[in-house]
């Protein structure tokens, strides 16, 4: 009787390759994957970033138009604040605008226009020497709610077009 001895290798050479083939390809793909929802989950934080900005100048200028409205506001505190608004919304549209290429101009009615409604009325005017609060009267009431009107989706546009980015 003979006896046969088993000389063939477990396993070939071919073998070895596939296999750290395999563990190659699969640590590419772990990194890749790794790297990419990285990259996304930045992209995303950055994007709420701006977003977040950009509702915070709505509720600062709603707040404002609020008081406005309500006739609680000074006609010497009011050149300050739209000057400190200004340089937070250029600030606010520069990196916009670079990032996400969003015109820089998107908030300028509430940087121009709303100012111009607010100081060159005759109720402003008539106050500001005294400097006491402005109570505006129904003509200026009106075109305040009409700036509102027309002006009050530009942020929304802004969110959607900041979130709409690739």
């Amino acid at each position: 009787m003979e006896l046969m001895c088993c000389t063939k290798p477990l396993m070939e050479i071919s073998d070895w390759i596939a296999i750290g083939a395999v563990l190659i390809n699969g640590g590419l793909a772990f990194w890749i994957v790794r790297t990419i929802q990285n990259k996304l989950a930045n992209k995303r934080v950055l994007k709420d970033h701006f977003i977040a900005e950009i509702k915070e100048v709505r509720e600062q200028y709603k707040c404002q138009l609020n008081n406005l409205y309500s006739g609680k506001c000074k006609p010497k505190e009011l050149l300050p604040w739209f000057k400190l608004m200004n340089i937070k919304v250029n600030d606010l549209m520069t990196l916009v605008n670079q990032k996400y290429k969003i015109d820089k101009e998107k908030l300028k009615p509430y940087q121009t226009d709303l100012r111009n409604v607010v100081t060159e009325s005759e109720d402003y005017i008539n106050n500001f020497k005294q400097n006491r609060e402005i109570e505006f009267s129904d003509k200026s009431k009106t075109d305040i709610i009409q700036f509102q009107q027309l002006n009050n989706s530009i942020f929304n546009e802004l969110i959607v077009s900041v979130n709409d980015f690739n």
